[in-house]
């Protein structure tokens, strides 16, 4: 039915027959592929915007990004071949640019650089803060990792990796990578050694009963058909001045039911991703790591992101270990609106 209403339109574009001919495969393609009736539902106007949108100038379509996200709801394939080809963009003195691409069969890997133009906006490689995405006409499997870094240019160079789930070849496609966080200056304390005495921990003052946004290890467990789940966690105190790391409080550190419970926060989450974790180490070298972590967000006041770790009492008790610490802090940040978009075919 889409392709019905929509191949007139297609058919009334001045454009050459061969283009023509690939935008309709792509309708009669999005026709011909069933979609879940509870999680695929076309909205007839966006339909009819679809065939006005294809009547249109190319040029003029192009030009618009909200006319674009619509039409890439309705036909990946058909918004893909209409968005023109930008293979660098500037945003706050920052550009980003695709300098390489490599095809195998159905796999394409795709060399990208972020650099700071000034030296003003980042403070060493850059991290894309899980904020990138990956548009393709195609179901794949995608990922994006930094490879290298220059520091006289301030280039950070990622590599971006694109799978056919179904086997096609990708050569002659069309992706858009775009990107809205930059996170720089990252640093790692790896092996810290936390200053808290376990030889004299107390049974828990207070605590409170709270609902769950994540968590993890053996003793966490989470229901799927359950609207979230309550756990027993400390009430947040002052923060640690003795805590070795900046961007994170220690707000919490008592017994709880026999449990070590060790409570950190986090402020500006969002923007800075600032996380890590905590384990046991005895003077031979033997690790305990927690028996499940839960992070949870008070419903009133400050946004405040906090994660609890628990630990069940080790053979030998706390007094015969020692508390370390893997954490990750971000310094720089910045937001901004870099995309690039570009053609599946091998450079030279």
């Amino acid at each position: 039915m889409e392709f019905e209403r929509l191949s007139p339109a297609v058919e009334s574009i001045r454009m050459p027959n061969d283009a023509k001919s690939r935008v309709a495969a792509a309708l009669a393609a999005e026709s011909a592929v069933p979609r879940p009736h509870a999680n695929w539902r076309r909205p007839a106007l966006a339909l009819a915007v679809l065939a006005l949108l294809l009547a249109m100038a190319m040029p003029v379509f192009a030009s618009v990004e909200p006319i674009y996200r619509l039409m890439y709801l309705v036909s990946p394939a058909v918004a893909q071949f209409f968005h023109p080809v930008q293979q660098s963009c500037e945003d706050q003195g920052v550009r980003m640019e695709v300098v390489s691409v490599s095809i195998q069969d159905d796999t394409a890997q795709v060399y990208l650089t972020i650099q700071d133009l000034t030296g003003e906006h980042t403070d060493g490689p850059v991290d894309l803060n899980d904020s990138y995405a990956i548009r393709t006409p195609f179901d794949c499997v995608a990922a994006c990792i930094r490879v290298g870094y220059d520091e006289i240019s301030r280039t950070s160079t990622f590599l971006v990796t694109l799978s056919d789930m179904g086997g096609n070849v990708l050569t002659g496609n069309k992706v858009t990578f775009s990107v809205d966080q930059l996170v720089s200056g990252r640093h790692v304390y790896e092996g810290i050694s936390i200053p808290l005495d376990l030889t004299c921990l107390e049974e828990a003052a207070e605590t409170q009963t709270v609902r769950s946004i994540g968590g993890g290890g053996p003793g966490y467990q989470r229901d799927p058909d359950s609207p979230g789940m309550f756990f027993e966690v400390l009430v947040p105190g002052a923060a640690d001045p003795d805590f070795p790391v900046e961007g994170i409080d220690l707000t919490g550190a008592a017994l709880v039911g026999g449990q070590l419970h060790l409570q950190t926060a986090v402020k500006n989450h969002a923007d800075n991703d600032n996380h890590g974790y905590f384990y046991l180490m005895d003077e031979a070298g033997q690790r305990v790591d927690s028996y499940y972590s839960v992070s949870f967000i008070p419903q009133t006041g400050e946004r405040i992101d906090y994660t609890e770790e628990v630990f069940s009492e080790p053979d030998g008790g706390f007094s015969q270990y020692k508390l370390y610490g893997d954490f990750w802090i971000a310094g720089r940040h910045i937001e901004g609106g870099w995309q690039v978009t570009f053609p599946l075919e091998p450079t030279n």
